[in-house]
């Protein structure tokens, strides 16, 4: 059949443009491949967030850490949690004078009420106790994904992605400013393993904890839901029902109304957002990136639905596509949340490891940019994450891993016909 001449030349364009992206990606394997390359900028990323966590423990009440102690400090004394003056007496009496600059207090009430035993230690030694926590849970996100997720046959190119997405430039900012993301990294990672592994339920029960990070997974519960991963979205159900218990225990109604309320009077601007509705929001202002990110979330939901026959049976890509998209397109998404485009990473290195890697070097690249270079405006970080996307939709894993060690249960029943166990 013949094409007509627009479409036989965006034809050409979409196979020149995969070959360049493909000799690129290539290209950029094979050097990172080279003896001693791999595991040198490995370490130099360890050593980077290693520098910003020290950074970050020499002047612990200079980071959001004294937002988070101070709604700790609020809850703890029966106070208004999500009141301005509230907040604000707590914080100068943790800072020890009172301050003109006011870090709000913006997390769910369940936040507050993980950091509330770290009022007992002083800022540093409390700062020190959550930097070892977000190390642990880190590094054993790493082993599950090296162990579970077929890194380890990549030897130490698998090792340098696992570096550049879990201690990204970007990542590192969880580090230096004491957010939870890190520590939110695990249950993510572990809910993603247990998914290959066939336990659904238990999968969304940790899937809901990223809920305390909703810009990270807004549209991962609609994604799971337009390929009927009914398992997984029943257990993200169960568990978003006891946190949303928990912090109606603990605040009560109106004080969810207040939280909404400071939300929107002390909230980052739109345009601050490391995601395409940032971008929108410096040209247009926040109404803009409010509706950018609304009609695009929707069109999204639109094509996934479109699509639900093709990404039936791949739940890895689906819940890849659903954390991509979600960075890309929620209006509140910051560098330190990038730490969670680790699954999108893993998936598209299933498929292509070169690829992946040349999209963690790109997402690390574009922070840099952001951050010597883009005082306001449009966020080159926002590029990485539309490249994230494409290649979980155009490479997509097969929907499975490839664990090194016992089969997963979902493996074994498609394997029992073979003598291999593959």
């Amino acid at each position: 059949m013949l094409l007509d001449p627009s479409r036989r030349g965006r034809t050409r364009l979409s196979r020149g443009a995969r070959r360049i992206g493909g000799s690129f990606a290539g290209w950029l394997l094979r050097a990172l491949s080279r003896p001693l390359i791999s595991p040198a900028l490995a370490i130099f990323m360890v050593a980077v967030s290693a520098g910003f966590a020290l950074h970050g423990l020499l002047t612990p009440l200079r980071t959001d850490y004294i937002a988070m102690l101070s709604g700790a400090r609020v809850l703890a004394d029966g106070g208004c949690l999500y009141c301005h003056a509230a907040q604000l007496q707590a914080q100068a009496v943790l800072l020890g004078h009172p301050h003109p600059a006011w870090d709000p207090f913006l997390d769910t009430p369940l936040v507050a009420l993980v950091y509330r035993p770290l009022l007992a230690l002083p800022a540093a030694a409390g700062f020190a106790a959550f930097l070892a926590a977000s190390a642990a849970c880190v590094a054993l996100a790493g082993v599950l994904l090296w162990r579970r997720m077929g890194l380890a046959i990549h030897g130490t190119a698998g090792l340098l992605l696992l570096a550049l997405a879990l201690a990204s430039v970007p990542a590192a900012w969880n580090y230096r400013l004491g957010q939870t993301d890190a520590l939110l990294v695990l249950p993510l990672v572990a809910g993603t393993v247990l998914l290959v592994a066939d336990r659904r339920f238990v999968a969304g029960l940790l899937f809901s904890l990223l809920l305390l990070k909703p810009q990270t997974i807004c549209l991962l519960p609609v994604a799971l839901l337009v390929v009927g991963e009914w398992r997984v979205v029943v257990g993200m159900a169960a568990g978003a029902a006891c946190l949303a218990g928990g912090s109606l225990w603990l605040v009560g109604p109106g004080g969810i109304g207040q939280w909404l309320t400071l939300l929107g009077s002390a909230g980052p601007a739109v345009a601050t957002s490391d995601g395409l509705s940032g971008v929108i929001a410096s040209l247009g202002g926040n109404g803009a990136g409010f509706a950018a990110a609304a009609a695009l979330g929707l069109l999204t939901c639109v094509w996934m639905f479109w699509q639900r026959r093709t990404l039936t049976g791949r739940p890895l890509q689906v819940v890849a596509l659903g954390i991509a998209a979600s960075l890309l397109l929620a209006p509140h998404v910051y560098a330190y949340d990038l730490i969670m485009a680790v699954v999108p990473l893993i998936v598209i290195a299933q498929r292509d490891l070169a690829a992946a890697l040349a999209a963690a070097v790109l997402l690390n690249a574009a922070h840099l940019v952001d951050t010597f270079f883009i005082i306001s405006g449009p966020h080159v970080a926002a590029l990485a994450l539309c490249v994230i996307v494409a290649l979980v939709i155009l490479r997509p894993s097969d929907g499975a891993a490839h664990p090194v060690g016992r089969p997963a249960r979902a493996q074994l029943s498609v394997a029992r016909p073979t003598t291999t166990g593959a």
